[in-house]
């Protein structure tokens, strides 16, 4: 066989490598782009249930209020608790706008800056969330019950009110996207409702190095 043919039969056995290499790039992009919208589909879908649930929750606790407006420290307590979940609400509409925005398909870059600013969103509202909770140890105080609740009555509610509080302000501070190497932050973050979130955004990253890769 002359050398002619056999360079020919090399670039004609490189171009098949190369189309078969950028079939299989294209099988495995396709594959991580569907499995990434997938996962954004069900957070979607998680986050028009938190707007539900949450509204429909701010409307019992308007109720609530509604009933109890002789009471000035059920009032503070359920009112404050009522904020933070309007402010979580109306940032779970903003993530569902931003998540309209989103097309993997077109641009995997894009795609991937609106989702951390989804993530980090969602993380600090978790984080805020968080803080309401010692005012669930308040709701129900009375002017009676403040006159004559008795030291002992006090001192438990102290100690309670206290470890909230403290236990509180521990998790918004350790709760955040810096410590998420740690096991359990990773875990409670996930509690918020991001873990597909995170699963788009590994998937979104492996198409990223695919990316890369093919280029070198």
């Amino acid at each position: 066989m002359e050398e002619q043919e056999i360079k020919q039969l090399w670039q004609s056995y490189d171009r098949k490598l190369e189309k078969s290499l950028a079939l299989n790039y294209k099988i495995i992009r396709d594959m991580l782009v569907d499995k990434a919208a997938a996962k954004i589909g069900a957070f979607q879908r998680s986050q028009v249930f938190g707007v539900v649930g949450g509204i429909l929750w701010i409307i019992f606790l308007g109720f609530l209020i509604s009933q109890g407006l002789n009471n000035s420290y059920f009032v503070i307590s359920v009112g404050l608790i009522m904020l933070f979940n309007i402010f979580a609400v109306a940032a779970y509409i903003r993530h569902l706008a931003l998540l309209d925005q989103i097309n993997v398909a077109d641009s995997v870059t894009q795609s991937q800056q609106k989702l951390a600013m989804i993530q980090t969103s969602l993380n600090n509202v978790g984080r805020i969330l968080i803080l309401q909770t010692p005012f669930y140890c308040t709701f129900y105080y009375s002017d009676e019950l403040v006159a004559h609740g008795g030291s002992l009555f006090w001192l438990i509610q102290l100690v309670v009110v206290t470890f909230f509080v403290l236990i509180s302000i521990y998790l918004y501070r350790s709760l955040t996207l810096k410590n998420i190497h740690k096991k359990w932050v990773r875990k409670m973050m996930e509690s918020f409702g991001g873990k597909a979130l995170m699963k788009a955004m590994e998937f979104l990253e492996e198409i990223e190095e695919y990316k890369m890769e093919k280029a070198s």
